[in-house]
């Protein structure tokens, strides 16, 4: 009997050590401080002389200018050799190429790294797509210059009906009454939009819809597949609609054909929509069910954070990994049929968006902007197209393009500059000569430095803290 008394004591004790280790996590998480990270120091005035123009709304080079940069913003565009004052700091640009720095409007920022790694590719703000309480802390210290990293837009909590619902990611509302009050609630905390997924019903979608607009809230996401069979312009109030595989999962209804697509896209343009393809997240899957292990080992998994790695190593991958034959080939089909489908949306002039989906399943952050941008390229998009999707749409998709999206006096000074010519060599982008971050030069060195720092991502156990804030009251 006093054995056994000793063991329920052992037992006791250690379940309550076990519940303080669990649920001392968030409140961990939530003061942690990394002391590698980047500080924004933009003090600074720049004179950057010698430097191509690349205007995307036009699609010309303005060459041989001048760009003064002061306080974060674009004070004035002159020719170039034009004498500067001492309070400036004079760049010789050499003939380089200057463009708005890129917007990748489908991201999964598990990590604050991420937002480090992403800068370092020239992705100067990213939209998230999946909302926990820690983006919106990010942000605020974004926003009060705590550390450097991509500007950060942060959808709410995905909004999601109960079937195939992830009571890690997903809210899930299935009464209008009570999607509308989780819609104001959102907007009270400081969402910037709110993320719609594929199993809402129609009436908490309208519900959703409704709340948003008299609250002047962005909605973008899954069009829902009971609003697609209701009526799919009921989706026309979205911001972006997400994935062309939603488009053949949806209207397209699985079928691979050329004139249906060509319809939906008629139907699209005739709605003003605004399309984020994202068709390097396919991609990559394609890649790791056709060469499994070999594909996944070429990956700089060195940046992903540790707990999303391990997680999906035994889920989402894993699936792709193992993935038959069968599932391969059907997988390649559909690949190449998405990035077919992109080109005829294109063609028919409906509104794009460059988005990587980034953050999830082994897609390392800012190298998938560049995988996303060649993808493009492969669906027939000329480079033109493809940066006004990566700067000047987004910024408009965004709400914002009266400060980024543009090389214009007044706006925020957030700049890429490459080597060679993007209207030429989209390629010269995966490695830009210096990226410049609300009017902070970073050059070689401190590009470099991000993406070290980025080799260092939260550890597992903060990182659980901040998915389990996602299912307590906050």
């Amino acid at each position: 009997m006093l054995v056994f008394r000793r063991i329920v004591k052992y037992i006791v004790i250690l379940a309550v050590i076990l519940i303080i280790i669990v649920f001392a996590a968030t409140p961990l998480a939530r003061l942690e401080s990394p002391d590698d990270l980047s500080t924004p120091d933009n003090k600074q005035a720049l004179a950057i002389d010698n430097v191509n123009l690349i205007t995307v709304s036009e699609e010309q080079v303005l060459v041989d200018r001048q760009l003064l940069i002061r306080n974060g913003v674009i004070e004035a565009i002159r020719s170039a050799g034009e004498t500067v004052g001492d309070e400036y700091r004079l760049i010789d640009a050499n003939g380089a190429y200057l463009i708005p720095g890129l917007i990748d409007m489908h991201v999964h920022a598990f990590d604050r790294k991420y937002l480090a790694l992403t800068l370092a590719y020239g992705v100067t703000s990213v939209r998230n797509m999946g909302g926990y309480p820690m983006h919106l802390r990010w942000k605020k210290q974004l926003l009060d210059g705590e550390w450097l990293g991509s500007n950060l837009y942060a959808s709410t909590p995905i909004m999601n009906g109960k079937k195939n619902s992830n009571p890690l990611a997903h809210k899930v509302v299935t009464d209008p009454e009570v999607a509308r009050q989780k819609v104001r609630d959102f907007h009270a905390q400081g969402w910037d939009f709110v993320k719609v997924y594929t199993r809402l019903s129609v009436p908490v979608y309208e519900a959703i819809i409704e709340e948003a607009q008299k609250l002047d809230m962005p909605v973008a996401g899954h069009v829902p597949y009971a609003v697609v069979a209701a009526d799919y312009e009921l989706s026309e109030p979205l911001i972006t609609l997400e994935h062309t595989e939603e488009i053949f999962q949806g209207p397209l209804g699985y079928a691979f054909d050329d004139e249906a697509v060509a319809s939906v896209a008629r139907q699209l343009r005739a709605m003003n929509a605004t399309v984020t393809p994202t068709l390097m997240i396919f991609d990559h899957l394609a890649q790791l069910a056709r060469d499994k292990q070999d594909f996944a080992d070429s990956l700089e998994l060195q940046y992903l954070n540790p707990f999303m790695k391990y997680f999906e190593s035994k889920t989402s991958v894993t699936r792709w990994l193992t993935a038959s034959d069968k599932t391969r080939d059907a997988m390649a089909q559909r690949n190449d049929f998405f990035q077919y489908i992109t080109g005829v949306l294109h063609e028919n002039g409906v509104n794009l968006v460059l988005g990587s989906d980034s953050g999830i399943m082994y897609a390392v952050p800012g190298i998938s902007t560049h995988v996303e941008i060649a993808l493009l390229q492969k669906a027939g998009l000329p480079n033109a197209a493809i940066l006004r999707m990566a700067t000047l749409n987004a910024a408009a998709a965004l709400g914002v393009a009266d400060r980024f999206g543009s090389i214009e006096q007044g706006k925020v000074a957030d700049l890429v500059l490459s080597a060679t010519n993007p209207l030429t060599d989209l390629a010269g982008l995966q490695a830009p000569s210096a990226v410049i971050k609300n009017g902070q030069w970073l050059g070689p060195d401190a590009l470099q430095q991000l993406k070290d720092s980025a080799e260092n991502p939260s550890n597992a156990y903060l990182t659980f803290g901040r998915l389990l804030e996602f299912v307590t009251p906050w």
